[in-house]
């Protein structure tokens, strides 16, 4: 599907600087885009790497830009972000109707087990051997490859990937919207999560976890990640090969994360940031900046996992250090009266 961007510019109430006369297929994250997508800069993070984007058409908030480097800009009179609730809503495509519990237009392998109380959507795809409990909603448009289990109280949402051999636990979300929201007028709105997620081979989903879809692109897991219960993805969140995480952790929106890493439970990863591969990291540890590769860590804010467990030990000793500390401040001040 194309879109021209003077119908997009208009919308956005924006005026186009560039070729007027382009058309895109889609919208997708700045270093992610494709020479025939469109893609937006709100911030300097972004601004000034311009030219390290594909995408041609780049909207972008009203102040000098570069010229000369193949970009046709859609000028925001407001702040880029602002937009969003607009922009996504436009890009977001339309579902069909919901009319019975298997719909016609379904492909179902014919060695796939279905059981009762299944729901499955429109242009589903569900491969060899693959074996779908009750009550699993399976929403429009995913893919299932072969050999799944997909166990009871599942959701799936609209347009996921699943790969074959994957393994999803009793009440698992795969797809559902990430915690998108932005500032207009004062007020929390709601933007559209138009992207998917992408579950590749081997993959295990733990009992209760959820895995949001992208707001623009794809949540995307990558073969043999395993999950814990209890866990929670956030959007455009990119997981390497050979992951592992244990229960009650979380990954806030658009981080990427590394091969081979392992996550103890009830550990904290901020957003927008990247994790090497190779990484341990020990329970309730809080990770906010990015990691390089080949670490062991631990703690809040995470070091070293042998300092970590120095810091810990010494924290035992600081109510008895404090007690030292007020004693010796007393003998001195009644040395010096």
């Amino acid at each position: 599907m194309s879109y021209k961007i003077s119908e997009i510019a208009s919308l956005l109430e924006s005026e186009i600087k560039g070729d007027k006369n382009l058309v895109v297929r889609g919208l997708s994250p700045f270093f992610q885009a494709k020479e025939d997508e469109l893609t937006f800069a709100s911030d300097e993070k972004f601004l000034h790497k311009l030219n390290e984007t594909k995408a041609k058409v780049i909207i972008v908030p009203d102040i000098p830009l570069p010229e000369n480097i193949g970009k046709t800009y859609i000028v925001a009179k407001i702040d880029p972000r602002k937009l969003m609730p607009k922009l996504l809503a436009y890009f977001k495509k339309p579902l069909k109707k919901m009319e019975k519990p298997i719909e016609d237009s379904a492909v179902i392998a014919a060695s796939a087990e279905i059981a009762p109380h299944v729901y499955i959507g429109h242009d589903v795809k569900i491969g060899e051997n693959t074996i779908i409990y009750p009550n699993v909603t399976i929403c429009e448009g995913v893919t299932i490859g072969d050999n799944c289990v997909i166990y009871p109280n599942v959701t799936i949402r609209e347009f996921c990937e699943i790969g074959n051999r994957v393994v999803i636990q009793p009440g698992a979300v795969i797809g559902a919207d990430g915690f998108g929201f932005v500032k207009v007028n004062g007020n929390n709105q709601k933007i559209d999560q138009i992207g998917r997620v992408i579950l590749e081979d081997d993959v295990e989903v733990g009992a209760n976890t959820t895995i949001d879809r992208g707001a623009i692109g794809d949540t995307v897991v990558k073969k043999f990640a395993k999950f814990d219960n209890l866990i929670q993805i956030g959007h455009n969140v990119i997981i390497g090969e050979n992951f592992l995480m244990a229960s009650q952790s979380g990954i806030a929106g658009s981080t990427e994360v590394g091969n081979n890493v392992t996550i103890g439970g009830q550990v904290g990863i901020g957003g927008h940031i990247k994790i090497g591969n190779n990484i341990m990291v020990a329970a309730k540890s809080g990770i906010t900046g990015n990691v390089k590769d080949n670490q062991v860590l631990g703690g809040h804010p995470i070091v070293p996992l042998q300092e970590s467990l120095k810091i810990q030990a010494g924290l035992k000793k600081l109510p008895e250090l404090l007690k030292r500390v007020k004693k010796l401040e007393q003998e001195i001040n009644d040395k010096e009266k």
